[in-house]
């Protein structure tokens, strides 16, 4: 038969695992949430973004501009590279 204060050291280290266990536990649950956060910032943030770029606002008409010069600009690169190199 085993006697009681023979069980104590196990009954401690049953308590110190169970306690390590909820700890790693919780920062995996803490890991898996700021994950999930940052995935709603970048939607969100995608989101509000293609939103402001549509507009009629300010953002949305530097946003065209943008546009248009970048289109401007890929049509005129080919002929300044045949200026440079070829002329």
């Amino acid at each position: 038969m085993t006697r009681m204060e023979n069980l104590q050291p196990d009954l401690e280290e049953q308590t110190r695992q169970d306690a390590r266990y909820q700890a790693a536990m919780a920062s995996i649950n803490r890991s898996k949430m700021e994950r999930e956060k940052s995935g709603y910032v970048v939607m969100s943030a995608a989101m509000n973004y293609g939103e402001g770029a549509l507009g009629d606002g300010l953002f949305g008409k530097v946003s065209h501009a943008a546009k248009l010069f970048m289109i401007a600009f890929a049509c005129a690169l080919p002929v300044m590279f045949v200026w440079a190199y070829l002329l």
